[in-house]
Order: structure tokens, then sequence, then C-alpha cells
């Protein structure tokens, strides 16, 4: 008798895709879900930026989260994931656990499921983002992970394409075109289709940096022509932000670039050279922007002077309060508030706040934490109503906090065992190949973690960071 195929379970032959799928379709299967996923979260930001319909980017991420939860299980069941994945495997397992216990322990089961409306960071989203790791960890090849890569740079130009259009005072949509927390207008602020100009400036900063290195490397001119223009976009939007992680987070990618180049004695320094007047007439940009916008304050009706300012503290409240209803208001002295008064202005004052209320959400939960995507909950001190409650906030600035506060210190081990796993694989192997890819990879998750300190989780944004971890992980090393 011929031999016939494997099946399922003894079904037909259209169940042979799975069994009989070769390594190489499944790797190219996992790239086509993490790429679907660059494209459907921006497309599906669209309808939130236009009509407040705050669920449907949420819907993006549960569409590919579900696909890459299939192909996750596709590679145990076949085989296809490699041993050496096991030990990341079993910590994100325990993350899952252990979100299960913070989601008993929680203040809002519903929240803490599905999470926050407009957030959608609850239980559900780590389900999603262990499998895009796992799923980046398992492309395969060089040649995917930087189709993968590049996926990355035309979502980060897309952002960079409707942030201009927020920018200019032509009465484009936008959310941060005034900071009503500080009673501020004509800002005309850039957040792209992220959310709030935080997490593009954090977007954009990570994928500077491999956008540099390629330039300097690459051999193909319609390419590195592709990597010059993305920098620039990405440097003068992210600058424009206006918040930490985009002033910040350009700079330290230009410099890290720099010093890899001049330490590689490269002579591919097109990209280095072209991003410094984007990030000069960004900062001109931002100093002249009061005049240039009108900008001023409507209570007094008084135009403020040009000069450079963050505006973390007003984006925050902008995006939580004003945006999506899911904290107080932002009150100056005076407020109620147990956790004190501070000026929004001031980003240490801000940082302090944030990071000092977070820390006593911590001491009376160190366990369990609140629930995810519950931070606000614990804080609420005169009334049920969120908004009823001035100066309490749903997203504390710093991811490293947030992931303690909402799901306790032991999942912040689990969360930090996992990236010391992520970064010595990765070094190991950025090591031994000096491939300029790798390094990049390497270096890009470094910068990551660090403005992370500055930077809570977005669905839009946060699945970018989990995709690079997950190639990371994998560098040089064979998928058998």
């Amino acid at each position: 008798m011929p031999k016939t195929a494997k099946t399922i379970f003894g079904t037909t032959e259209k169940s042979n895709f799975i069994l009989n799928m070769t390594p190489e379709s499944y790797y190219s299967f996992n790239l086509k879900i993490l790429l679907g996923f660059l494209i459907l979260m921006p497309l599906f930001c669209i309808p939130l930026e236009f009509f407040r319909v705050y669920s449907v980017p949420g819907m993006a991420l549960a569409i590919m989260g579900v696909f890459a939860i299939v192909f996750v299980f596709i590679g145990f069941m076949k085989s296809e994931t490699p041993k050496k994945l096991f030990l990341p495997a079993g910590l994100l397992a325990a993350m899952l656990a252990w979100g299960l216990v913070s989601f008993y322990n929680s203040y809002d089961y519903l929240v803490s499921i599905f999470g926050a409306d407009g957030r959608s960071e609850g239980w559900l989203s780590l389900l999603f983002y262990g499998s895009f790791f796992l799923l980046g960890a398992q492309l395969g090849t060089d040649d995917n992970r930087l189709k993968l890569l590049h996926g990355m740079f035309w979502m980060g130009l897309a952002e960079c394409f409707w942030s201009l259009l927020q920018m200019l005072p032509i009465g484009f949509p936008s959310y941060y075109e005034n900071l009503e927390p500080l009673l501020l207008f004509n800002t005309f602020l850039p957040s792209g289709l992220t959310g709030n100009p935080v997490f593009l400036g954090f977007l954009l900063s990570v994928l500077l940096l491999p956008a540099i290195l390629e330039a300097a490397f690459t051999e193909n001119k319609k390419q590195r022509a592709f990597d010059i223009l993305c920098a620039v976009c990405f440097s003068l939007t992210a600058v424009r932000t206006q918040c930490l992680t985009g002033i910040i987070g350009i700079t330290l990618a230009f410099l890290i670039s720099l010093i890899y180049l001049l330490i590689k004695k490269s002579g591919g320094k097109t990209a280095v050279i072209a991003v410094i007047p984007a990030i000069l007439l960004g900062m001109v940009w931002n100093y002249f922007s009061p005049s240039i916008n009108s900008m001023n304050y409507t209570t007094e009706g008084k135009t403020i002077s040009d000069g450079i300012a963050f505006y973390d503290g007003s984006v925050l409240w902008k995006d939580s309060s004003y945006r999506l209803e899911v904290s107080g208001y932002y009150v100056p002295n005076g407020a109620s508030n147990p956790n004190g008064n501070f000026d929004i202005t001031s980003l240490t004052e801000t940082y302090h706040y944030l990071w000092k209320s977070t820390l006593n959400i911590i001491k009376k939960y160190p366990l369990a934490g609140s629930g995810p995507d519950n931070l606000v909950y614990p804080q609420l001190f005169q009334s049920l109503a969120i908004a009823s409650n001035p100066n309490v906030f749903d997203r504390c600035g710093n991811y490293y906090l947030q992931t303690a506060g909402t799901l306790g210190i032991p999942m912040l081990l689990l969360f930090l065992a996992l990236i010391i796993l992520v970064l010595v694989r990765g070094g190991t192997a950025s090591r031994k190949n000096k491939n300029w890819l790798h390094t990049s990879i390497f270096l890009t998750v470094i910068l990551a973690l660090i403005l992370l300190f500055f930077c809570t989780g977005s669905i839009t944004v946060t699945p970018v960071f989990w995709m690079l971890a997950g190639i990371c992980i994998s560098l040089g090393q064979p998928e058998t």
C-alpha cells in the first residue's frame, strides 16, 4: 500500500497542513501572525481616534493573539518548539498562573480578565504577550527576523505620518490638541495611533536603533535609503512628543548606535548624521511651538512664552481621565488626596508622586497586587466613582512598579527572571556571531528595558517589545 500522509485523529487530508507542516512553513506562519498584528493594531485604532470606540483596539490584540496561541500549541504538538524554549515557556506559564492568583484577589474580576475599557490589559493580554514572545522566538531564520523588523519600521512610519497630521494646526482629530490637566490649549502633541505621546515616544525610540544600524551595514542602496528615512522620521516625531520616552529615548538610541559604529569602525554613518538635524529640528520646533500654535491658558486668556517643556504628567492624566475616563482628574494644590499634592508641570514631583503612591499599594498587596489593570481601585478614597477621586491614576509611569502593584512582587520577579534569560542568551549570541542584526536586537531590548522605567504597558506598543524579546532569546541558536 502507498504510504499516506498523517492526519489529525484520522480526519481527512484537509487537516494535513498542521501535522505535515514543514519547519519552514511553520516559521512562515509565525511571521505572518506577528506582521498581521503590526498591520491590524494601527488600523483598529483609527475608529478610536475618530469615534471613541474604545473596544476596537482590544479586538485587534484578541484576534491576532488567538492565532498566536494556536500556533504556539501547534509548535509544541509537532515538536517544532526547540528545547531551549522550554525554560522561558515555563516562566511564562508561571507568570500566567500567578496572574490567576492576582485575578482571584483583584478588586474587579471583569477588568482583571479583559482590562479596563480602552486599556484591555487584563490577564488575557498576558496570555497574548507570551504567545507573541514564543512566536518571535520561533521565526527560524535571520531573513524572517529581518522581515519582522521591517514590518515594525513600516508600522513606525505609519505612526509618524499620522503624527504629522496631529502636529500641524490644521484641525486634524487628535486627543492631544489640548492638555486639559494644565488648561493648556493648542499644544498639538503627536500620539499617532498608539494612545498617547509617551507610548509613541517609546515605540519610535526603540525602532530608531535598528534603523540606524541597518542603514550602516546593509549593502542594498534602496534599503539604506528607506532606513535613513525611517531614522529621520522616528527622531523628529519622537522628540516632538515632549515626553521623556521620546526625547531621552531618541538620545539614548542615537548614542548607543554611534558608540557601536565607532567601536566597529564602520564607515556607514549616514543615518547617524541624518538623525542629528532631525533631532535639532524637533527641539527647535518644541521651543517655538507656543508661538507657532498660539498656545494659551484659557482660564487666563494668556499666551505662554516659548521654551522647552516636558508634558509627561499632563499626558498621563489627559490619557487616563479625559480620554478614557479610567482615573480621576488632576487637581492642583488643595486636592484632598491621601498621597498629597504635586505640581504636574514638574517631572520630579510627578514621577515621585506616581511611584510613591504605587509603592504604597505594593506594600499593602505585596503578593497578589491589586489585580490585573486594577491599579486605580486601591487609591479610591472618597467615592466609588473613579472620576470623583482627584489625582488617582491607572498607570504609574513605570512598567516594573506597575507590574508589582497590579500583579504582585512574585510576578515582577518572574518577569525579571525571564528578561535576564533573554539578555544572557541574546548577549551571548550577539558576541559570538558579530552580526549587526543580532547586536541590534540585543541593544534594542536593553534600550526598551531602560525606557520602561518611564513608561507602562499598552496593547498598541507592548507586543512589539515582547516580539523583540522573543527574537533576542533565540538569536544564532539552532531551532531543533
